[in-house]
C-alpha cells in the first residue's frame, strides 16, 4: 500500500528531528556542554518533544560478542545444558562436575556453576539461551545465529537504535562481520578496544554535518539556535563572534574524550587484568571498559567485538579449565558491574537496565566428550547466549540432553524437534525485541511475522 502524503511528511520530520538532537549533542560534547543543559536548549529552540526524545533512549544500547574460531565453547563452561551438567558424568565437556546448581525463578530451566558471571543477578535478569543454529567450526563470523530473515542482527540493531541519540552510532572492533538491514548504518572499525579512544577523538569535526541534511524549514532555524545558544553556554573565551571554530571544538572534543575514556590501572585491576593475562582474554576486558565509558557519554549505540579465538581442543587435557573459565568469570563480572553502578549521561538510569548483550559463535563444541574437546555437535547445532536486561523469559530454549538428543524452540515457545533455521529466527527476533524494549511494533520489518512477546519475550506491560 501506498505511503499518503501525511506519512510521509511524518517519517521526514521525523528523519530531521532524530538529525536535530544527534547534532545538537555532538556539538554540546564538542562545547563542553553538560547533557542536561542539552536538552533544556533543545526544549528553547526546537520544543518539548524533541527535548524529551532526546533524553530518553527508546532503545537499548548493545554489546555484541563474536567468538569464532572455537571461542564459543567457553561460554558453554559459563552456562551449561542443564541436563548435561546434571547428569554429573565426568566424561562430559562440563569441568565442575557434581558442582551445578539450578537457579531458582527463572521462567526457563538454567543451570549454573562457581565459574558463571552475573550469577548473583535477579532470576528475571538472568540469561536467555537458545540452542539455535548451524555449527559452523572454524569461522570467524557466524553467519547462521546472526541471520533475521536475510538480516545481520548486529545491522539489526544499529537500525532500531537509530532512534537514540548517538555521535558513531555501531563500532566494530577487529572487523566484526556486521552485514546489512535495511536502515542500518555502516560500522565504524578499529583494531582493538584502546582504538575506539582515537576514533572518537577524528569522529568529532565530522559530527556537525547532520546539519546539511535537514530538510524541514523550522528545523533548520532551530540547528541555528541551537548552537547559538550551546556556543553561549559553553562559556569560553574562544567562543566570541564568529562560528567558525570547528577545529578548535574538535581538538577540544579529542582531548575531552581522550580523558574520560582511556584505560586507567584502576580499570584493570577491576577486570583482574595484569601482566599474567592472555592478550585474547585481556582484549575483551579492554575493550568492554571503553564501551562502558562510551556508553556513558552517549558516544556511540552499539559496540561489536571478537572473542578469544582459540580453538580450545586441549582444555580439558591440559588442564586450562582449571583456570580460563575463573579468569573469564572476573572480566565478565567487572563488566556487568561497571554497567550497573554507572549512570548515563543522557537518561539518568543504570547501564545494565538498558543494554543487551549477545554471545554468537561458530561452535559451542562437543558437549559430551571433553577428550580432545571435538568441533562437532549433537544434530550439527549451535547455541545463541543473551542478556536481555529483563526484556526475555530467562533460562534455556531448547538444550542437547545427556543421551545426546536436541531440542529447540517452537513458535509457541514450547520445546520440540530440533530445526536450525527456525531457532535461528527466533533467537535473533528475541534479541531485536529486548533491544527495541519488547515493542513489537518497531521490530516487525525484520521479524517478518515472528511473535516474540509472551512467547520468548515479557510482554511490554511488565
Amino acid at each position: 500500500m501506498a505511503k499518503s502524503q501525511t506519512t510521509k511528511r511524518d517519517e521526514q520530520h521525523e528523519v530531521t528531528r532524530r538529525a536535530l538532537i544527534k547534532w545538537s549533542v555532538a556539538a554540546g560534547a564538542a562545547l563542553g556542554v553538560s547533557r542536561a543543559k542539552v536538552f533544556d536548549i533543545l526544549e528553547k529552540t526546537g520544543g518539548k518533544g524533541i527535548a524529551h526524545a532526546a533524553s530518553e533512549n527508546v532503545t537499548t544500547r548493545s554489546v555484541h560478542i563474536m567468538a569464532g574460531n572455537g571461542g564459543l565453547a567457553w561460554f558453554q563452561l559459563f552456562w551449561p545444558h542443564v541436563d548435561i551438567a546434571e547428569a554429573r558424568n565426568p566424561a562430559f565437556a562440563w569441568h565442575r562436575t557434581g558442582m551445578e546448581t539450578r537457579v531458582a525463578g527463572t521462567a526457563r530451566p538454567l543451570v549454573i556453576g562457581p565459574d558463571t558471571p552475573w550469577a548473583n543477578l535477579p532470576a528475571g535478569r538472568q540469561v536467555t539461551i537458545f540452542q539455535a543454529g548451524n555449527n559452523e567450526t572454524h569461522t570467524g563470523d557466524a553467519v547462521t545465529t546472526t541471520n533475521l530473515n536475510g538480516s545481520n542482527i548486529y545491522s539489526v540493531a544499529s537500525a532500531l537504535q537509530a532512534n537514540s541519540p548517538a555521535v558513531i552510532p555501531i563500532v566494530t572492533v577487529a572487523g566484526v562481520d556486521i552485514g546489512t538491514a535495511p536502515g542500518g548504518f555502516r560500522p565504524a572499525n578499529v583494531t582493538n578496544g584502546d582504538g575506539i579512544v582515537g576514533l572518537f577523538n577524528s569522529a568529532a569535526s565530522r559530527a556537525g554535518g547532520l546539519l546539511s541534511r535537514s530538510a524541514d524549514a523550522s528545523l533548520y532555524k532551530a540547528h541555528y539556535d541551537a548552537f547559538s545558544q550551546l556556543n553561549r553556554a559553553a562559556n569560553r573565551s574562544t567562543q566570541k563572534a564568529s562560528y567558525g571554530t570547528a577545529s578548535s571544538a574538535a581538538q577540544f572534543l579529542g582531548t575531552n574524550l581522550a580523558a574520560k575514556l582511556q584505560i586507567t590501572p584502576e580499570d584493570l585491576t577491576r577486570y583482574g587484568i595484569n601482566g599474567g593475562t592472555p592478550a585474547n582474554v585481556a582484549s575483551i576486558g579492554r575493550t568492554m571498559i571503553v564501551a562502558v565509558k562510551a556508553f556513558k557519554m552517549g558516544l556511540t549505540n552499539s559496540v561489536v567485538m571478537r572473542a578469544f579465538n582459540d580453538d580450545p581442543h586441549g582444555a580439558f587435557d591440559n588442564g586450562a579449565v582449571n583456570t580460563r573459565p575463573a579468569m573469564h568469570k572476573v572480566i565478565f563480572d567487572a563488566f556487568m558491574a561497571d554497567l550497573t553502578s554507572t549512570v548515563d549521561d543522557n537518561t539518568l538510569k543504570s547501564l545494565a537496565d538498558d543494554t543487551v548483550i549477545t554471545i554468537n559463535g561458530d561452535t559451542t563444541k562437543n558437549p559430551m566428550n571433553r577428550g580432545g574437546w571435538p568441533d562437532g555437535t549433537p544434530q550439527n547445532s549451535n547455541v545463541v547466549y543473551i542478556y536481555s536486561a529483563g526484556h526475555l523469559k530467562s533460562g534455556w530454549f531448547g538444550g542437547t540432553r545427556r543421551d545426546g538428543s536436541v531440542q529447540g524452540a517452537q513458535a509457541n515457545g514450547t520445546d520440540g524437534a530440533y530445526n536450525g533455521a527456525n531457532t535461528a529466527k527466533f533467537a535473533t527476533a528475541s534479541i531485536a525485541y529486548a533491544i527495541a524494549k519488547r515493542d513489537e511494533r518497531l521490530i516487525a520489518p525484520f521479524a517478518n511475522g515472528t511473535t516474540v512477546s509472551a512467547v520468548f519475550g515479557n510482554p511490554k506491560d511488565q
